[in-house]
């Protein structure tokens, strides 16, 4: 009998104890580990999917921010204020308010796009660190491209030195005003950019056009309208009134 009791206890104790471990339920601790990991990646798989048919359904590219909101201020030609949320055009750039057409650019996007409008943001997966606190991305208003509006307007001017890592530098708009199509283009270009970095006339304050040699022609440098200074090396201002290549 006596025998007999220890045999049991010897049993009993160590299946309560399993019990205890595993819980009412049948779950052990190893169980419900496995369950909240399980729960954390299905959540993270939902919130991917949600963003991506978010951006499928606002007609956005890339895997970058993209959201709809409302303008509440125009700074300039090339920057707005998205609710709370600064935005500079990508790949597009205009003159600054105190240069030549810098009034006028800005002027342009508050007729296409006036305080109150509702917009579309696409930022640019290329530049998501952004430009001096400011998203980089394409902004469509009244089903409009404000980015290449601008340059369409001739009252902007291609940021080609970004085309190549750029997510819009393949898009017809960019290509169109000046952004290369093939790699080899592409490698072209930056070559000439870095040369020219290094031999920027002062003559021309807008943008970085070399110094002579060679002699440019306005067709050799795809930009029309912008400020030039005597002595103006290259004769862009042949009427010498301060604008270059005005036709």
């Amino acid at each position: 009998m006596r025998k007999e009791l220890i045999i049991g206890a010897g049993v009993g104790i160590p299946l309560v104890i399993l019990m205890i471990f595993i819980g009412g339920d049948g779950h052990s601790s190893f169980d419900f580990v496995e369950s909240e990991i399980t729960t954390g990646d299905s959540k993270e798989i939902e919130l991917e999917t949600s963003r991506n048919n978010l951006q499928s359904s606002l007609n956005c590219s890339g895997s970058a921010q993209c959201f709809e909101g409302t303008v509440t201020k125009i700074i300039d030609g090339d920057t707005i204020i998205v609710d709370d949320q600064s935005v500079r055009f990508a790949l597009s750039s205009a003159p600054e308010l105190k240069m030549f057409e810098g009034v006028d650019s800005r002027e342009f996007i508050e007729t296409i796009c006036p305080v109150g409008s509702k917009v579309l943001v696409d930022e640019d997966d290329g530049q998501i660190l952004g430009s001096y606190g400011r998203m980089v991305g394409v902004i469509t208003c009244n089903g409009v491209n404000l980015n290449s509006e601008l340059l369409d307007a001739n009252l902007g001017y291609l940021q080609d030195r970004f085309c190549d890592s750029s997510e819009f530098g393949k898009e017809s708009w960019a290509q169109k005003h000046g952004c290369p199509s093939s790699v080899s283009e592409i490698d072209s270009s930056k070559e000439i950019s870095d040369t020219a970095k290094n031999n920027c006339d002062e003559s021309y304050p807008d943008f970085c056009i070399p110094s002579i040699p060679p002699d440019l022609d306005c067709k050799d440098i795809g930009q029309k309208k912008f400020t030039v200074l005597q002595p103006d090396p290259h004769r862009f201002d042949s009427d010498k009134d301060g604008i270059g290549c005005e036709s």
